[in-house]
């Protein structure tokens, strides 16, 4: 790869255009992480289309060699930046996207968590006689993390295939923000980032997502209409007030 002819290189970064930079500063990225090799894709004056990062020769330490149906390609005209794929031929390539898909997330998220629980519940008094009440105790404490480890894992994984930072998982603890990560990552298909388009199923799981939120806002907003006596229903007020009596009865609250 010459380094001095080349100069004024461009690259995709979480499907965001940037550049131009050189290429030592394109090298530069990629030895520092800032370059994804399947996913981010480059391009420079010579090539006749973008190529994913981990093609260019001599970019990566590992490098894989074009294909070699490029030799029998049409021309192109090399001064002219080629256009980078449409969202349904990107959201086509599904299956190619690195991470957990949509379907495994949601297993290992609300299916598996059910399942090990269960599992564990039903076989806790057998384990419990084989190996006592003190080892079974410490079990109990690391078998509830078991599903945890497993749900970070995969969300990570997630965020791989949607073309996203792993970063952006830690705005699931922020207030607000951690409703777009989840929708993200509930909802989208593969290559999210890039393509910005929803498939059939996530059409369907982003109206049920936002139904659940709405539903949850309608319940909350009961809530505290109750709380403070918006709804003047004895009944429904005497029901509410016997459902919060041994709480307060625990707290010593007369």
């Amino acid at each position: 790869m010459a380094d001095t002819t080349q100069d004024g290189w461009f690259f995709t970064r979480e499907g965001v255009q940037q550049g131009p930079v050189t290429i030592a500063e394109l090298r530069s990225k990629a030895r520092d992480g800032g370059l994804n090799p399947r996913l981010d894709m480059v391009w420079t004056q010579g090539m006749p289309d973008w190529k994913p990062a981990g093609e260019i020769e001599d970019l990566f330490e590992k490098r894989s060699l074009p294909g070699a149906q490029e030799a029998f390609a049409p021309a192109v005209d090399p001064y002219q930046m080629p256009q980078m794929g449409g969202p349904s031929e990107m959201l086509s390539q599904d299956g190619s996207w690195p991470g957990a898909r949509r379907r495994s997330f949601y297993l290992m998220t609300l299916l598996f968590p059910f399942i090990w629980n269960l599992g564990f519940a039903l076989g806790a008094t057998a384990l419990a006689q084989q190996f006592g009440a003190e080892i079974m105790g410490v079990a109990t404490l690391g078998a509830a993390f078991v599903p945890l480890v497993f749900a970070i894992y995969y969300g990570l994984q997630r965020l791989t295939n949607l073309g996203m930072s792993r970063w952006w998982y830690l705005g699931n603890l922020v207030p607000f923000l951690n409703l777009w990560v989840s929708y993200r990552m509930y909802v989208c298909p593969a290559g999210y980032a890039y393509h910005k388009k929803l498939d059939g199923p996530g059409v369907v799981l982003a109206i049920l997502f936002w139904l659940m939120i709405l539903l949850g806002l309608l319940m909350l907003a009961t809530f505290v209409a109750v709380m403070f006596g918006a709804i003047n229903n004895p009944e429904l007020r005497q029901m509410f007030d016997e459902a919060l009596r041994p709480l307060q009865e625990g707290a010593g609250v007369q």
